[in-house]
């Protein structure tokens, strides 16, 4: 189980995707909660967006901390969970990558190189 900075659980499930989503879900609600009770407070300067962006920062540092101290007992599972992490964020990125469809892999000849 993975603890976010306000305590909120997140419990590990053995479909890495259903786990990697209520992760990304629970630091995405969480954050945004503790962020509109941190503004609330008349003396915060910060606007909501910065204090959110600030939360869900302070709670990766937080999972990855654990995670590298769940590499002391458990080091396969936390090289399986860094793999899948590295793996699902490619994916969501796919989207962004119109012209992913024209990229050529090189033969070794640079002048196919695409930048």
């Amino acid at each position: 189980m993975i603890k976010l900075i306000n305590g909120f659980e997140v419990k590990y499930a053995e479909d890495f995707d259903e786990f990697f989503q209520n992760l990304l879900k629970a630091i995405i609600f969480e954050s945004k909660k503790t962020a509109l009770l941190k503004k609330s407070f008349s003396d915060e300067k910060q606007n909501e967006r910065d204090i959110f962006l600030q939360e869900i920062m302070d709670n990766c540092i937080y999972v990855t901390h654990q995670l590298f101290s769940l590499y002391k007992s458990n080091e396969k599972f936390t090289k399986f969970i860094i793999t899948g992490f590295i793996f699902n964020s490619i994916i969501l990125s796919l989207a962004n990558f119109n012209d992913i469809g024209n990229l050529k892999i090189s033969d070794g000849d640079e002048s196919n190189t695409v930048h």
